[in-house]
């Protein structure tokens, strides 16, 4: 009995100790990253490759399914702040970023879909690769424009063009989902799944923001009550969208836009969410490494290089053509379309709710998008950077 009240030894720890030492050794990454002008994201991705199977394997992929609700919110947090700062007013003015955004994603998608076709991985994993390489992280743009106090043409435009890929990007592979229900069980399903989906995404998204700006009438969103107000909100929002089974990065998404359209005036951001973003933030790519091993990320890597460079010249390509009859020159054009490369977390949860549903179908999916976002997820937040930087959009005083 005595021996109960003494610690045993060696000491048992469990398993909330190696998740703190981890959290610690990413922000540490980051933070050293930043101190030689490499976007602190970057080194959170890479402290996530390195504590994941791919190298010390202290994360699996059941860590990263075990904890889905926490990537869940931080995304559905990012895309709702990236909604309320896209204005669809905006577009309606310039109908030339219109014509940027669709045929910098229909190049994506195409070229994307031709090379991975014309080497002979199949029509449908061509084209789920191409629907996921339409999209951009919107984790990375928030976190580095955010980082670098970015504002300017360039940085309104990517973050606009970043919620149109977003959003695209899942309709697409939730269209691709719904012909491999056509496949399996009919094409009456494959039809109707896809349109309830967006339907009831959109809903989805109207309802939260209505809850948004009731609440705002009854506490104020900068304090601590709006805060855990704002917060209750995105989880009961994810816990709906999980029951009704519906996607839950476009409601959050289409939620922030109904916002900012009800209301054009800026919105007061809780101070203390930055906080909790920028936590939540390192906790995904801290997670997001437990899904990369080795042996999918090396047999997804030939396909996966064609594809990035297939979707880089897709990116290029459409805002060098359509950026200066918006407003841009062809050096913001150039910084419009690095801007665009980064792929991170979203995509890998994208592919991994394809394999969930087709195993078969995921398994030779998932391992080209591992490669892609590996790569993007550390490279790309760096050009990004670079590319505002080069274009003198940024605030910060430190910076060259």
């Amino acid at each position: 009995m005595d021996l109960l009240i003494w610690p045993e030894w060696p000491l048992a720890l469990g398993a909330l100790f190696p998740v703190a030492i981890a959290l610690v050794a990413t922000a540490l990454v980051g933070e050293a990253g930043g101190r030689f002008g490499i976007p602190r994201v970057s080194g959170y991705a890479l402290a996530g490759l390195v504590l994941g199977p791919l190298l010390l394997g202290w994360f699996d992929a059941n860590d990263l399914a075990g904890h889905r609700l926490i990537i869940d919110f931080t995304i559905a947090l990012v895309l709702f702040e990236l909604g309320i700062r896209f204005d669809l007013r905006w577009l309606t003015a310039n109908r030339w970023i219109v014509a940027t955004s669709v045929g910098e994603m229909a190049l994506t998608f195409a070229l994307t879909f031709g090379a991975l076709w014309a080497v002979g991985t199949g029509t449908g994993i061509a084209l789920a690769v191409a629907a996921i390489a339409v999209g951009t992280s919107p984790v990375i743009l928030m976190h580095v424009t955010n980082e670098l106090r970015a504002s300017g043409q360039t940085t309104d435009r990517l973050l606009a063009l970043c919620a149109l890929n977003v959003a695209v990007s899942v309709i697409l592979l939730k269209l691709l989902v719904g012909a491999l229900h056509g496949v399996h069980s009919g094409w009456q399903l494959a039809l109707l799944h896809p349109l309830y989906l967006l339907l009831g995404s959109v809903l989805a998204g109207a309802v939260i923001a209505a809850a948004y700006l009731g609440l705002r009438k009854l506490v104020d969103p900068a304090s601590e009550q709006g805060l855990a107000a704002m917060i209750a909100l995105l989880l009961a929002a994810i816990a709906l969208l999980t029951a009704l089974r519906l996607p839950t990065a476009l409601a959050p998404l289409v939620a922030g836009a109904l916002i900012k359209w009800r209301d054009p005036r800026p919105h007061l951001w809780p101070q203390q969410f930055g906080s909790i973003g920028g936590v939540l933030v390192i906790v995904i790519f801290m997670l997001a490494g437990a899904a990369v091993s080795a042996g999918e990320l090396f047999a997804g890597a030939g396909l996966g290089i064609l594809a990035i460079v297939a979707r880089a010249a897709g990116k290029f390509g459409g805002a060098i053509a359509f950026g200066p009859p918006s407003g841009l020159d062809l050096r913001k054009s150039l910084a419009l379309g690095v801007g665009l490369l980064p792929l991170s977390v979203l995509a890998l949860l994208l592919a991994e709710d394809v394999r969930l549903l087709y195993p078969d179908f995921g398994a030779r999916l998932l391992p080209i998008v591992m490669a892609m976002t590996v790569v993007l997820g550390l490279l790309g937040p760096i050009a990004t950077r670079r590319a505002l930087i080069r274009v003198r959009e940024t605030r910060r005083g430190d910076l060259p």
